[in-house]
């Protein structure tokens, strides 16, 4: 049986999405590159949020019970991405500051591809190389072979990012399971073909079961076992 979309479910604006601190913190985590220094974990989201590098509206709100939306997942995993490539705190809070102050960006971190060359961040701006961190500096071209992407997101027609891939095949998007990891394409939850492949069902049952291909469903496992892992 092909039970692919047949779910139906609410409309929520594409900023929403649903996310409690502790799945925000391991769904970043399993998408840094292997053998990283820096350790995310819950205090990191707790103290970003505190500091207003997620939603301005978190700014100075410290509670275990917080839930934050897309756009401030998306923020956190920008800023765990440049701590993991050697950027500092205050680098990045100056990046921040500087490109919500020049574009009048509510989420600075969300609306365009950034580079990182240690100690610096980078964001290209009509074709122009600049240094966020160094309060909007041009950078020489040169640099550009030094740069280490934060990307992962695609953006919508008003160059907010609409949606995020963590892994091969594995799609965040808020307007689909409220933003829950789901198979590219599909409302199907990476965590349900988990569960059912744990309890003992087998690839080819579970692709005809979802009218889904084996690979799909190969992806979603192995996204779900990175999330294992990250929180082993």
């Amino acid at each position: 049986m092909n039970t692919q979309g047949t779910t139906n479910q609410i409309s929520i604006p594409r900023f929403q999405g649903t996310y409690s601190i502790p799945n925000a913190a391991l769904y970043i985590y399993a998408t840094m590159h292997n053998g990283t220094r820096f350790r995310l974990n819950t205090r990191h989201l707790h103290r970003w949020t505190k500091e207003g590098l997620a939603g301005g509206y978190l700014v100075g709100i410290h509670d275990h019970r917080l839930f934050i939306t897309f756009k401030d997942l998306i923020s956190l995993r920008i800023v765990a991405a440049m701590r993991a490539n050697g950027i500092k705190s205050r680098e990045i809070m100056i990046a921040e500051n500087e490109l919500r102050k020049h574009f009048s960006w509510d989420y600075p971190f969300t609306m365009a591809d950034l580079w990182t060359a240690k100690p610096d961040v980078f964001i290209k701006a009509k074709g122009i190389l600049l240094s966020a961190s160094r309060h909007m500096q041009s950078a020489m071209d040169f640099f550009e072979e030094y740069l280490q992407p934060v990307h992962g997101l695609t953006f919508d027609l008003f160059g907010s990012s609409a949606t995020w891939q963590p892994h091969n095949g594995v799609l965040l998007d808020p307007q689909v399971q409220y933003g829950e990891p789901c198979i590219h394409g599909t409302r199907v939850p990476t965590q349900v073909i988990w569960a059912f492949h744990q309890a003992g069902d087998g690839l080819d049952e579970l692709a005809l079961m979802y009218g889904l291909q084996r690979n799909q469903l190969e992806d979603a496992i192995a996204w779900e076992k990175r999330l294992q892992e990250a929180a082993a």
